[in-house]
Protein backbone atom coordinates (compact mmCIF):
# COMPACT_ATOMS: atom_id res chain seq x y z
CA UNK A 1 0.00 0.00 0.00
CA UNK A 2 1.40 3.33 -1.12
CA UNK A 3 2.13 5.67 2.04
CA UNK A 4 0.98 9.20 2.65
CA UNK A 5 3.37 11.46 3.25
CA UNK A 6 1.64 12.79 6.10
CA UNK A 7 2.82 9.71 7.58
CA UNK A 8 6.56 10.44 7.34
CA UNK A 9 6.86 12.12 10.48
CA UNK A 10 10.58 12.89 9.45
CA UNK A 11 9.71 14.70 6.53
CA UNK A 12 6.51 16.49 8.93
CA UNK A 13 8.96 17.54 10.82
CA UNK A 14 11.63 18.63 8.77
CA UNK A 15 8.97 20.66 6.89
CA UNK A 16 7.96 21.86 10.26
CA UNK A 17 11.15 23.13 11.47
CA UNK A 18 11.95 25.14 7.77
CA UNK A 19 8.75 26.60 8.20
CA UNK A 20 9.24 27.66 11.41
CA UNK A 21 12.42 29.10 10.80
CA UNK A 22 11.60 30.90 7.73
CA UNK A 23 9.15 33.03 9.52
CA UNK A 24 11.84 35.84 11.09
CA UNK A 25 13.57 35.43 7.41
CA UNK A 26 10.76 36.43 5.34
CA UNK A 27 9.32 39.55 6.49
CA UNK A 28 12.96 40.39 7.20
CA UNK A 29 15.68 39.14 5.60
CA UNK A 30 14.37 38.13 2.14
CA UNK A 31 12.10 41.07 2.05
CA UNK A 32 12.52 43.96 4.47
CA UNK A 33 8.16 44.25 5.11
CA UNK A 34 8.47 46.79 6.90
CA UNK A 35 10.84 49.47 4.56
CA UNK A 36 8.09 48.82 1.96
CA UNK A 37 5.71 49.24 4.61
CA UNK A 38 7.08 52.80 5.66
CA UNK A 39 7.57 53.59 1.64
CA UNK A 40 4.18 53.20 0.95
CA UNK A 41 2.61 54.62 4.49
CA UNK A 42 0.32 51.30 4.88
CA UNK A 43 0.46 48.41 7.18
CA UNK A 44 1.45 45.34 5.72
CA UNK A 45 -2.22 43.88 6.00
CA UNK A 46 -3.00 46.39 3.35
CA UNK A 47 0.18 45.38 1.11
CA UNK A 48 -0.74 41.86 1.26
CA UNK A 49 -4.48 43.18 -0.10
CA UNK A 50 -2.99 45.44 -2.60
CA UNK A 51 -0.56 42.53 -4.04
CA UNK A 52 -3.45 40.07 -4.18
CA UNK A 53 -5.54 42.30 -6.12
CA UNK A 54 -2.98 43.19 -8.45
CA UNK A 55 -3.75 39.43 -9.63
CA UNK A 56 -7.83 40.50 -10.57
CA UNK A 57 -11.23 41.04 -8.75
CA UNK A 58 -11.68 38.72 -6.01
CA UNK A 59 -14.88 38.44 -3.35
CA UNK A 60 -14.41 39.82 -0.17
CA UNK A 61 -14.69 35.98 0.96
CA UNK A 62 -11.88 34.78 -1.10
CA UNK A 63 -9.89 37.95 0.57
CA UNK A 64 -10.57 36.74 4.13
CA UNK A 65 -9.54 33.12 3.18
CA UNK A 66 -6.47 34.69 1.07
CA UNK A 67 -5.36 36.07 4.16
CA UNK A 68 -6.60 33.49 6.64
CA UNK A 69 -8.53 37.12 8.68
CA UNK A 70 -12.07 37.08 9.42
CA UNK A 71 -14.35 38.76 6.65
CA UNK A 72 -15.66 40.85 9.40
CA UNK A 73 -12.14 41.98 10.09
CA UNK A 74 -11.18 42.24 6.49
CA UNK A 75 -14.07 45.53 5.88
CA UNK A 76 -11.84 48.04 8.17
CA UNK A 77 -9.01 47.45 5.51
CA UNK A 78 -11.01 47.88 2.20
CA UNK A 79 -12.54 50.94 4.32
CA UNK A 80 -9.03 52.56 4.83
CA UNK A 81 -7.70 51.88 0.91
CA UNK A 82 -11.17 52.86 -0.73
CA UNK A 83 -10.62 56.05 1.71
CA UNK A 84 -6.62 56.18 -0.33
CA UNK A 85 -8.45 56.20 -3.79
CA UNK A 86 -7.11 52.45 -4.00
CA UNK A 87 -10.03 50.43 -4.73
CA UNK A 88 -13.12 49.89 -4.76
CA UNK A 89 -16.58 47.23 -3.93
CA UNK A 90 -18.58 45.91 -6.41
CA UNK A 91 -21.82 44.01 -5.79
CA UNK A 92 -22.23 41.09 -8.15
CA UNK A 93 -24.41 41.66 -10.75
CA UNK A 94 -24.99 37.17 -10.39
CA UNK A 95 -25.19 37.66 -7.13
CA UNK A 96 -26.16 40.83 -5.05
CA UNK A 97 -25.01 39.49 -1.50
CA UNK A 98 -21.38 38.98 -3.35
CA UNK A 99 -19.41 42.16 -2.91
CA UNK A 100 -16.24 41.84 -5.36
CA UNK A 101 -12.85 44.13 -4.73
CA UNK A 102 -11.16 45.52 -7.33
CA UNK A 103 -7.88 47.94 -7.81
CA UNK A 104 -8.29 51.44 -9.14
CA UNK A 105 -5.79 52.61 -11.57
CA UNK A 106 -4.50 54.67 -8.81
CA UNK A 107 -4.16 51.31 -6.81
CA UNK A 108 -3.25 49.22 -10.16
CA UNK A 109 0.15 51.98 -10.15
CA UNK A 110 0.69 51.62 -6.67
CA UNK A 111 0.69 47.55 -6.52
CA UNK A 112 3.29 48.44 -9.54
CA UNK A 113 5.64 50.42 -7.42
CA UNK A 114 5.41 47.82 -4.21
CA UNK A 115 6.34 45.29 -6.45
CA UNK A 116 9.41 47.41 -7.92
CA UNK A 117 10.35 47.92 -4.44
CA UNK A 118 10.91 44.41 -3.70
CA UNK A 119 12.52 44.29 -7.00
CA UNK A 120 14.98 46.92 -6.14
CA UNK A 121 15.32 44.91 -2.86
CA UNK A 122 16.27 41.50 -4.80
CA UNK A 123 18.93 43.25 -6.24
CA UNK A 124 20.12 44.81 -3.61
CA UNK A 125 21.08 40.86 -2.10
CA UNK A 126 24.85 40.21 -1.87
CA UNK A 127 26.51 38.64 -5.31
CA UNK A 128 27.71 35.57 -2.94
CA UNK A 129 24.51 33.97 -3.99
CA UNK A 130 24.58 31.06 -6.64
CA UNK A 131 22.87 30.98 -9.57
CA UNK A 132 21.85 27.60 -8.87
CA UNK A 133 21.18 28.79 -5.40
CA UNK A 134 18.45 31.78 -6.74
CA UNK A 135 16.59 29.30 -9.41
CA UNK A 136 16.00 26.70 -6.26
CA UNK A 137 14.15 29.65 -4.29
CA UNK A 138 12.67 30.50 -6.47
CA UNK A 139 11.34 27.21 -7.54
CA UNK A 140 10.56 26.95 -3.62
CA UNK A 141 8.64 30.19 -3.60
CA UNK A 142 6.51 28.69 -6.60
CA UNK A 143 5.51 25.72 -5.16
CA UNK A 144 4.98 27.81 -1.57
CA UNK A 145 2.40 29.95 -3.91
CA UNK A 146 1.07 27.46 -5.59
CA UNK A 147 0.03 25.69 -2.47
CA UNK A 148 -1.35 28.23 -0.05
CA UNK A 149 -3.53 29.31 -2.92
CA UNK A 150 -4.50 25.06 -2.84
CA UNK A 151 -4.73 25.57 0.95
CA UNK A 152 -7.01 29.00 1.04
CA UNK A 153 -9.34 27.10 -1.90
CA UNK A 154 -10.15 24.20 0.23
CA UNK A 155 -10.66 26.42 2.89
CA UNK A 156 -13.21 28.60 1.42
CA UNK A 157 -14.70 24.98 0.70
Amino acid sequence: MARNWMDDTALVDAITGNLYDALPLLPKRLVHIDQVSHEFKMPFSHIQIMVMLSGGSMSISEISASLGIAKPNITPLLDSLRERGLLERVRSEKDRRIVNVHLLPEGEAMAAEIRQSISKQVREWPEGFSLSDIKRLNNALATLIEMGKALAEKEQG
